[in-house]
């Protein structure tokens, strides 16, 4: 068993949802470790989430824009740090050039890359009994002797929520994990019209896609916060949140690690890559046993097969019901 107070550098450059999956296995190894040093590498776009994060010392932040430069000189500066245990949790040419004789142990994720290949290239699935990404991060930290409790992620916002309050993320960095913008449009206006209010969320890149779901709403109550407010702010707007209606994507994962429920529509990518939330009380909506899918692990700005069925078949009648037994009776029934 390592030391009670042992130092700890997790290393997770990105992207937004891993490093929030991530905190599931912080808090454990601060509740098994409460008085050890444990730090984290991220990705500076990623830093306005540190307020947020939980149960960290520190957190050090890479500029990819320095590159190689940035990197050693990074690396020196840990090396000071003399850590007990480094936990590569993303296992890239960055992080592989970072751990580089930093710390006395090293643990290094498996990512099942080919695992992953195989299904998406030949349907041949090798993942299905597989941990997820979180199972996956505890995996790399069996040094420490830590086990998962099967919990999810968690951020420090925790507020009332607003049973009257939806929030709607229509948003991905890539175009085929995008639930269509007129499948959110028939869905916000159903809900306004049974007496939700709806919030949406996203990146100044999904400001233009909002702005044209909400141009064909009537009038009333919906407003945006995309682009205007940083990812801390946003774990703690969707912490009030009945419901989080979302894409496979990193605002996902902050709505369920702030407890609120998460509709997420899956499309391209599956379950057994590892990203569905963990929240029994959230659902995942899929369009099951389509031949095409899986055509991506992380997404693609077109449909290799030309109908996009993986998404346009999950239709918003099927959301609309998912709302009902999250949330409850609709507000004007």
């Amino acid at each position: 068993m390592p030391s009670r107070s042992p130092s700890i550098l997790l290393i997770r450059f990105s992207s937004l949802g891993d490093i929030v999956l991530s905190t599931a296995l912080i808090k454990v190894i601060r509740e098994i470790y409460p008085s050890c040093q444990l730090d984290m590498v991220i990705a500076r776009e990623y830093e306005s989430l540190v307020p947020v994060l939980p149960y960290l010392d520190e957190v050090h932040i890479y500029n990819k824009r320095t590159g190689l430069k940035g990197l050693r000189a990074l690396r020196q500066s840990l090396r000071k740090k003399n850590y007990d245990y480094v936990l590569d949790l993303h296992n890239v040419l960055r992080s592989r050039i970072l751990r580089t004789r930093l710390g006395k142990h090293l643990s290094v994720i498996n990512k099942r890359t080919f695992d992953r290949w195989l299904l998406i290239k030949f349907k041949y699935d090798r993942l299905n009994d597989a941990p997820d990404i979180i199972g996956r991060y505890f995996e790399t930290a069996r040094k420490l002797k830590v086990k998962d409790p099967g919990l999810g992620p968690t951020l420090t916002p925790k507020h009332d929520r607003d049973p009257k309050r939806i929030a709607i993320a229509p948003g991905s960095r890539h175009w085929n994990k995008c639930w269509p913008a007129e499948y959110y449009r028939q869905t916000a206006e159903e809900l306004l019209q049974e007496g939700y209010q709806i919030t949406f969320y996203g990146s100044t890149n999904e400001v233009d896609l909002i702005q044209g779901i909400r141009a064909k709403l009537p009038i009333g109550n919906h407003r945006s916060l995309a682009g205007d407010i940083d990812l801390a702010e946003a774990a703690h707007s969707l912490s009030k949140c009945s419901v989080a209606i979302t894409n496979d994507s990193g605002l996902m994962h902050i709505a369920e690690a702030v407890g609120t429920p998460v509709i997420a529509l899956f499309g391209p990518t599956v379950r057994q890559f590892g990203f569905a939330p963990r929240d029994p009380g959230s659902i995942v909506l899929e369009v099951q046993k389509l031949y095409c899918r899986p055509c991506t692990a992380i997404g693609l700005d077109h449909c290799p097969e030309k109908h996009f069925r993986c998404m346009m078949e999950t239709e918003p009648e099927k959301v609309i019901e998912s709302v009902t037994k999250i949330v409850g009776t609709p507000l004007t029934l």
